[in-house]
């Protein structure tokens, strides 16, 4: 076994690493895609039920909710802009990982 050969396993084994990292990630990427959009639909739900209802605002404008209201929908348009992103980052790594083997 010469100096090359070794070199060779070397450059094999950090190809196969790196495919198995790019699926991971890109496994990642598209279920926190996925996640996300529940997540969205439950604060969503949460927030029609508890803050936009009449008992809701009077809790608001009386301070009861103690700003549940409002970092819920920070938290939701927090969601909504990192949603298609992770897909997009999902997709991009499958698609690298796929090249690599």
């Amino acid at each position: 076994m010469t100096e090359s050969d070794g070199e060779g396993i070397v450059k094999q084994v950090l190809r196969k690493l790196t495919g198995t990292v790019g699926f991971v990630l890109c496994a990642v990427g598209i279920l926190g895609f996925l996640v996300s959009g529940f997540a969205i639909d439950y604060i969503d739900e949460r927030i029609e039920e508890d803050c936009d209802s009449t008992t809701g605002q009077l809790g608001q404008a009386v301070g009861a909710d103690e700003g549940q209201c409002d970092e819920g929908s920070a938290t939701r348009d927090l969601l909504a802009v990192i949603q298609y992103p992770l897909l997009i980052a999902g997709i991009i790594c499958g698609l690298v990982a796929a090249k690599i083997f």
